[in-house]
């Protein structure tokens, strides 16, 4: 039988990037989403100011969490495009494309974790980023869905 739910949901995103010179750059936010089970995989929509590519061009989200492999992707569509792959101890690229051009942007995934609780689901995501073949940080990317 297949198990199917879609609710509101709040989403809490918390970035931490050291780069190779030891900076580290730390981020926040919080939205408002909407959250769908199927099949053992967790859909999360949530929408993210568009920054400095377009401070009124609003970014959405999707977040896709598969429990039993550990695994996530997030595809990202409005004032920049791009989808990307995580999963432990491999490496994934794509093109990130802005209004100002494109680049390319590569993950290697060091670590993948997943909480799924009554009233909250964690994400742990700790990778390197590369733009444009170079590393260019360490990262470390939370998410809490309550």
């Amino acid at each position: 039988m297949i198990r199917e739910k879609n609710a509101e949901c709040m989403v809490c995103v918390r970035s931490e990037q050291i780069s190779g010179t030891g900076e580290r750059q730390i981020m926040e936010t919080r939205s408002k989403g909407r959250l769908s089970e199927r099949e053992g995989v967790l859909y999360v929509l949530y929408e993210e100011n568009g920054g400095e590519t377009r401070a009124d061009a609003p970014v959405k989200n999707l977040l896709k969490i598969e429990w039993g492999s550990a695994r996530a992707s997030l595809k990202k569509s409005g004032a920049v495009s791009w989808k990307i792959n995580f999963e432990r101890g491999k490496r994934d690229r794509s093109e990130y494309i802005t209004p100002y051009g494109a680049l390319e942007i590569g993950v290697e995934t060091r670590e993948v974790k997943v909480k799924k609780g009554q009233e909250k689901t964690s994400l742990l995501l700790v990778y390197t980023l590369y733009i444009q073949g170079e590393r260019q940080a360490d990262c470390r990317l939370e998410l809490e869905i309550l």
